[in-house]
């Protein structure tokens, strides 16, 4: 007896599809391209239900970190200047406010809570900024100063009373009491500006959660 396709196709014998509408004729066949054809279930995220996705990590590869912290130091950089002529006592002071600031900038930034822990790194790198801006103006300076224009205003100064116990020596001797004080400096620079992250985290996030 010849076989038929539901299409009506005459099928040859043992054919388990149809040459015609590709229908298949076995019950296998039917059943395992059921299956295949059901819709897969989406995949099931592997956070748990109300958990908050993964923080940005404040560091050198984090641009808003970056950026901040970089903005903050220039702006530390120019206000010591001016705060350096009143007092050099207010230096300090101007570091602890640079990473007090740089916390709340990047936490009106983003809409991550602020950990302690974030606070004070992105202090950190406020500070580490201000570090490389106050070396590269004292090699700057340095240059400038052994110059004959610079041999100059040294001259100028010393004349003035207030400048006038103004001790200074060739560019090596300059070179090398920055290179000196360099570790001291960097310490003091980084350390002062990341407790200032620190207080600015617990300020900036008072009553809010924090990760």
């Amino acid at each position: 007896m010849e076989q038929r396709c539901t299409c009506g196709a005459i099928l040859p014998d043992g054919a388990r599809f149809c040459h015609k509408c590709g229908k298949p004729q076995y019950e296998d066949d039917i059943a395992r391209l059921a299956q295949e054809e059901q819709p897969r279930a989406p995949a099931v995220s592997s956070l748990p239900p109300g958990a908050a996705a993964p923080l940005a990590r404040i560091s050198f590869k984090n641009s808003r970190a970056v950026s901040i912290s970089a903005a903050v130091a220039a702006a530390a950089f120019f206000g010591s200047g001016i705060v350096g002529m009143i007092s050099p006592l207010l230096w300090p002071l101007i570091l602890l406010a640079a990473g007090f600031f740089a916390a709340g900038l990047y936490k009106g930034k983003s809409p991550e809570p602020l950990s302690g822990v974030a606070g004070a790194r992105i202090g950190w790198m406020t500070g580490l900024w201000l570090f490389l801006v106050i070396t590269i103006a004292g090699v700057m300076i340095s240059l400038y100063l052994a110059s004959p224009a610079g041999a100059e205003v040294i001259k100028q100064l010393k004349a003035m009373p207030q400048f006038s116990q103004l001790n200074i020596g060739d560019t090596h001797e300059l070179l090398s009491s920055m290179l000196v004080s360099a570790i001291p400096t960097f310490f003091m620079v980084t350390a002062i500006p990341g407790l200032g992250g620190l207080l600015g985290a617990r300020f900036w996030t008072r009553g809010k959660p924090t990760s």
